[in-house]
């Protein structure tokens, strides 16, 4: 049992940006309960930008301009800024709680939620035992239904006297992140939802510093992948498919490289797998990478057309396999991207022509 009344107030989120609702809250929750310290805890990169990527564009601030911002916005001695989160790859509110829990051993730890995450928070105890171990902030607009409800909830109505119900600050309902980044985009100011400091870091900002993004070569831009079928002469051999003459490039003899270009693609990629590939090959295999997608286009005017038409949209090579040198695992959002690299170059001189 925790002897003396340290309590701590813990609101994580995406800040993407921060806005004056953020500020509120953490000053209401924190003034309510006479907290010590308020701890804004950003999500990771990785965590951000798969939320993020279905959004058109995918707005997402880079970790350390979040981290400025919220550190802005920490003119109360009392706020401070948690990085725990920022070089993981999930959201991780529990593992959170308990490693500041160890740094806090003899404090009261509560987590801030809207009362629209009632659903989660009664998951979140009856499988982790959350309300066991921590306390919780809950905000919202009708706070005695709210109460209603805790009562009609066996989970909740044994853990009352870890929750605090307050009303939502007033001011903090119309205002989001999201409504932030739609009115950048469509050039308007955000400067009366963000706070001074943020409002300094975020101002210069504009829809052309957030392209959209092409993140998987598959559906109507499966024609940017590697296996999309198209002929093309590549070293005086005629392929199907951008992967078979890349694979074939491991070889030096002709003979096995018309091998690859006339079976189907996977038989040439359970070939490519018993294929030692010439000394060498693998320092040169962007070059030549490169020398086949450029091929590809460029024989195909359809292709080059669709391709120029994709604009200035960064193009990743998205993968759910782990793949990091030609394209970027999803999931972790890591990886080199050096197949969608090149088709960008392509791209690139295409237009400039």
């Amino acid at each position: 049992m925790r002897t003396n009344n340290q309590k701590i107030v813990v609101m994580g989120g995406s800040f993407n940006p921060p806005t004056v609702a953020h500020l509120k809250l953490m000053k209401a929750a924190i003034d309510a309960i006479d907290a010590c310290t308020g701890f804004f805890v950003p999500v990771s990169d990785a965590y951000l930008k798969r939320k993020m990527r279905h959004n058109h564009p995918p707005i997402v601030l880079s970790p350390k301009l979040r981290i400025q911002m919220l550190q802005a916005m920490c003119t109360d001695s009392r706020m401070r800024v948690c990085e725990i989160e920022i070089g993981t790859i999930e959201a991780r509110t529990i593992p959170t709680l308990f490693a500041l829990q160890e740094d806090f051993p003899d404090a009261e730890l509560y987590f801030v939620m809207g009362a629209d995450k009632l659903g989660l928070l009664i998951h979140l105890t009856e499988k982790r035992n959350f309300l066991d171990d921590f306390r919780v902030i809950l905000f919202s607009r009708e706070s005695e239904s709210l109460e209603s409800t805790f009562n009609k909830n066996k989970i909740l109505s044994s853990h009352l006297e870890h929750i605090v119900t307050l009303p939502q600050p007033e001011g903090t309902d119309a205002v989001s992140s999201s409504l932030i980044r739609e009115r950048m985009l469509n050039g308007e100011s955000c400067q009366d939802l963000m706070c001074p400091g943020a409002w300094e870091l975020f101002k210069g900002f504009t829809a052309d510093d957030f392209p959209d993004v092409i993140d998987r070569f598959k559906g109507e831009n499966d024609f940017l992948g590697n296996r999309f079928r198209c002929q093309f002469t590549w070293q005086g051999i005629v392929y199907d498919t951008a992967e078979a003459a890349f694979l074939s490039s491991m070889c030096k003899d002709e003979s096995e490289r018309k091998v690859f270009a006339s079976c189907s693609i996977d038989k040439a990629i359970m070939k490519a797998k018993v294929t030692v590939p010439y000394p060498g090959w693998e320092d040169a295999r962007l070059d030549i990478m490169e020398s086949i997608i450029k091929a590809k286009f460029e024989q195909n005017p359809t292709l080059m057309k669709r391709l120029t038409d994709t604009g200035n949209r960064i193009l990743i090579n998205g993968n759910s396999k782990k793949e990091t040198f030609w394209g970027v695992d999803l999931y972790s959002w890591q990886g080199e991207n050096n197949l969608g690299k090149i088709i960008m170059r392509i791209r690139e001189k295409e237009i400039k022509r």
